[in-house]
């Protein structure tokens, strides 16, 4: 999927996506391998690198799945840190 504007832009839509899952900008980040700086300025429209492309597409479609499979939108901490680890695998 192609976005051409900041309005329809890939990074809106991811922080689009995280305020109706309720998925908070730390653990965004921290998936990315970004800081939380850079996450607020993908979700205001600002250019995300091509090689960080693919990553934000499928975690966008991972919501996408999980909004509908009912395991989204996160309740609390221990919802959202328990879905972090699910993401992420065993350490």
């Amino acid at each position: 999927m192609r976005y051409k504007t900041v309005k329809d832009g890939i990074g809106v839509v991811l922080a689009k996506k995280c305020i109706a899952a309720n998925i908070p900008s730390t653990m965004v980040a921290k998936l990315m391998g970004v800081s939380r700086q850079t996450i607020y300025a993908w979700f205001r429209g600002g250019e995300i690198q091509p090689e960080r492309l693919p990553m934000v597409q499928a975690l966008i479609k991972i919501i996408d799945q999980d909004m509908a499979k009912h395991i989204l939108p996160l309740r609390d901490y221990k919802s959202s840190k328990d879905y972090y680890n699910s993401l992420i695998g065993p350490a």
